[in-house]
């Protein structure tokens, strides 16, 4: 494997489930589509990633997506990766949750590498609070990370799913915790008016992050 390898396997185990369109933003930026994914198929053929094309966010858009395969999963636990491996997932989740999770991750290459060592998913912080949904009413977010001056910053995706009551219910228990907001363009104005609070990254329908407002 490349260094490269190494750093896609790497991000796949952090954030469980990545959009092609992200992976070659970070690792391809100005080469064709696909030379991107020649590379990434030759990894699933060995086993190391698997990929699953989902629903777009409108109808008859379809999302290439790519999360760890048991190779990989193997070698990210292993010694050279380092991962505990209660916290490590080969299932990307339904294709609902992928979309969201794809969301939430946007932030991820928008990192300084050290804030990336500490980036947590929801799923992976269920993990280490040892939380069970349904108890104390708790809301876990989509993800966390520590910023380079030490602080922990919630990020929480919403895909224009979320009821008011839930938009509510996620800020009061966000409360004291800076967090960032993934949502739609023009989708903010609502979660705003429902409580939350903190920085909005917007994006299109069917592209990238396209703007940022706090």
């Amino acid at each position: 494997m490349t260094e490269r390898d190494k750093a896609i396997l790497t991000d796949l185990a952090r954030c469980r489930v990545l959009s092609l369109e992200q992976i070659k933003n970070a690792y391809w930026p100005t080469a064709k589509e696909r030379t991107c994914l020649e590379r990434l198929q030759r990894l699933e053929k060995a086993g190391y990633i698997q990929s699953e094309t989902v629903p777009g966010e409108k109808p008859g858009i379809w999302v290439r997506v790519f999360c760890l395969g048991h190779q990989g999963k193997e070698w990210a636990t292993g010694p050279e990766g380092g991962f505990d491996s209660k916290k490590v997932f080969t299932h990307p989740g339904k294709w609902d949750e992928i979309l969201h999770q794809v969301r939430t991750n946007e932030i991820y290459y928008r990192l300084s590498p050290t804030e990336r060592d500490t980036f947590r998913i929801g799923d992976v912080i269920e993990v280490e609070r040892e939380y069970y949904k349904g108890s104390g009413g708790i809301e876990i977010p989509d993800a966390a990370y520590v910023s380079d001056s030490g602080e922990e910053i919630y990020v929480e995706a919403d895909v224009g799913h979320y009821t008011s009551a839930q938009v509510r219910a996620k800020a009061a228990s966000f409360e004291g915790t800076r967090t960032i907001w993934v949502c739609p363009a023009g989708r903010e104005r609502f979660l705003q008016r429902h409580g939350a609070r903190g920085e909005f990254f917007t994006h299109a329908l069917l592209g990238g992050v396209i703007g940022a407002q706090r």
